[in-house]
């Protein structure tokens, strides 16, 4: 099973990382996506994984950090992406949750980071907040350039799934899909194909049950996607597998290894 979106590089993960991995490594989880959100912060973060073969990152600005002083140029995000363990971009997007003041500025962040992608055809991985039409607009400016992308930590409406499931985009669900006042987006999420689907901690946040409230982990996987395979009525075998080959399948660069 694979983590396929946390962040390694927040306090509560980072000191404690070889507790982490080996927890991780216990429940079978055989890779980790790393997250990153400041380009300031890409370096030591690298630093923080390059000994554990299976542990990724990505090179991205979080909207929620886009300034009119940051937005990062296509070229600056560009030029981490040689780096061997770099597998995907972002994570970006549009957030309009905490504030629009600097939405001008994510947009023009949003657009730099689609344009990386066009160039060095690494996978986009898309935040979302209060900001699917907006999301959906942007993206369509693009829609003859068949992006890789995946929608990180899925809470959208029917109308974002079918234009993802529509776009060939995968969805990524969290342990947010577990919770007991999630139903509205268990009756989203039902159709999708599991060809279509990744899974995600995102931790440190968003702790699936029975850890909810606590610090999240790459480990906790393990039950989104039990929870899941139990959900879409199948074997954990077979959900496992399918979603570790669509993980793979996007992130081509990612070679599998058999243990951190």
């Amino acid at each position: 099973m694979i983590d396929s979106h946390c962040h390694l590089f927040f306090d509560k993960l980072k000191n404690n990382l070889p507790i982490i991995v080996n927890r991780a490594k216990e429940k079978n989880i055989t890779s980790i996506l790393s997250i990153n959100t400041k380009l300031e912060e890409f370096n030591d973060h690298l630093n923080l994984i390059e000994n554990y073969d299976s542990i990724f990152i990505s090179c991205g600005v979080h909207p929620e950090n886009i300034t009119e002083n940051n937005i990062p140029k296509v070229e600056d995000i560009v030029s981490f992406c040689s780096k061997k363990k770099v597998i995907g971009i972002g994570e970006t997007g549009l957030d309009l949750y905490h504030s629009k003041d600097n939405i001008k500025s994510q947009y023009k962040s949003f657009e730099n980071h689609i344009e990386a992608t066009l160039s060095t055809n690494l996978p986009l991985i898309i935040h979302q907040r209060n900001s699917e039409n907006e999301i959906i607009e942007v993206l369509n400016n693009y829609k003859n350039d068949s992006l890789p992308l995946v929608m990180h930590c899925f809470t959208g409406s029917k109308k974002l799934r079918n234009f993802c499931i529509d776009s060939n985009y995968y969805i990524s669900l969290s342990g947010i899909v577990t919770f007991k006042n999630a139903n509205d987006l268990r009756e989203v999420i039902k159709t999708i194909p599991l060809t279509s689907i990744l899974i995600e901690t995102d931790s440190p946040f968003l702790s699936p049950m029975p850890y909810r409230g606590k610090t999240n982990e790459p480990s906790y996987v393990y039950f989104i996607g039990k929870y899941l395979a139990n959900f879409f009525n199948i074997q954990i075998e077979e959900f496992e597998k399918t979603t570790d080959n669509n993980f793979y399948k996007l992130f081509s660069k990612a070679i599998p290894y058999s243990d951190n």
